[in-house]
């Protein structure tokens, strides 16, 4: 009568457990019942062994009773509301597969706790049940083994958040915007406008890049000039320093360096190392391309100009040809 009123007058996840284990609990309570009264008006025209065989299917009927019910139980709340809003999946075959997947791993280790209760009544060892379930166990563990890892990274991306929906991450030579992150997999958007379905597990065993936390974006260039401009480039490191010490777009809390670096093959190399105060992609390129035309602006004033890959010949080849001549031009008046 408990159960009826509450499968009509309670609440709806109230209402849908009295549901579920009325008719188990009605059954099995009802055949055990049946079994105890049969075995207690024939109890003494039944031997020792017969009884003990109607207590082992009483027995038998009230695990497979209570097994029912509480397969029923788990099924009711994985297909609940409230575990819809608790597990917060927004896509419905993403949700629909979880939920497949968590009621087919209860399912599993209800009827193993439920073979374990049924050998136990059986008079079965112990040592043959334990040996029984660890190989079950190990053989469930193997068959889930990747899914185990994938769910499992997928509550660690949950709780440890390295990224969020709307990231640009790489990793793994796997880069893009992540559009949805799941329990199984994640979901990224590459530049080519592909979309790439990653295990979650990639994620626990390889370094990500999260670009979006970062605090600046760095700036670094080497730049080259020509050998004769050796006695302009210390004007032009100061006059570089300046500017991007007085530029609102460079975080002056952050090291700002301006150097001759290096002698090259034909040039001699001026580095310049500097963050912007944002980490907006696009906005870095803007603030790197002005920069680059400023320094640009400052070799050209001081009169020195960039230098590109040459050969220098010695002596010049206008020199060989003025020696050629003037050695032809002797033989001739010899002649």
């Amino acid at each position: 009568m408990l159960l009826q009123l509450l499968s009509r007058h309670g609440r709806n996840l109230g209402s849908s457990l009295a549901k579920a284990i009325r008719r188990p609990v009605l059954i099995g309570l009802g055949l055990t019942l049946y079994v105890s009264w049969i075995t207690h008006q024939t109890n003494r025209q039944l031997t020792l062994v017969a009884q003990s065989g109607v207590d082992r299917l009483s027995m038998t009927m009230l695990i497979a009773s209570i097994t029912w019910a509480v397969m029923n139980v788990g099924q009711t709340l994985l297909l609940s509301a409230s575990m819809r809003h608790w597990i917060q999946i927004e896509d419905q075959q993403d949700e629909a597969m979880l939920i497949n997947v968590l009621s087919r791993l209860y399912t599993i280790l209800v009827l193993l706790i439920a073979t374990a209760a049924l050998m136990v009544n059986f008079g079965i060892p112990s040592a043959a049940i334990a040996t029984v379930l660890g190989g079950a166990g190990i053989g469930f563990t193997f068959a889930t083994q990747q899914i185990s890892q994938n769910f499992l990274s997928g509550f660690m991306l949950f709780f440890n958040r390295p990224f969020k929906e709307g990231d640009w991450i790489s990793a793994n030579n796997l880069e893009g915007t992540v559009e949805k992150i799941g329990w199984y997999y994640t979901r990224i958007r590459t530049f080519e406008r592909r979309p790439l379905h990653i295990p979650n597990s990639v994620f626990a065993t390889t370094p990500i890049t999260n670009p979006g936390q970062m605090y600046n974006r760095r700036i670094k260039a080497n730049i080259s000039l020509r050998y004769e401009d050796l006695d302009r480039i210390q004007g032009i490191t100061e006059d570089v320093k300046t500017m991007l010490e007085e530029h609102p777009d460079i975080d002056h809390n952050q090291i700002i360096l301006v150097n001759f670096n290096a002698w090259d093959s034909s040039s001699i190399n001026m580095m310049v190392y500097c963050f912007t105060d944002t980490t907006v992609w696009k906005e870095w390129l803007e603030i790197q391309q002005k920069i680059f035309l400023q320094i640009a602006a400052i070799v050209k004033r001081s009169g020195a100009d960039f230098a590109f890959n040459c050969t220098t010949l010695y002596p010049a080849p206008d020199a060989k040809v003025t020696a050629l001549k003037s050695t032809v031009d002797q033989i001739s008046q010899a002649a």
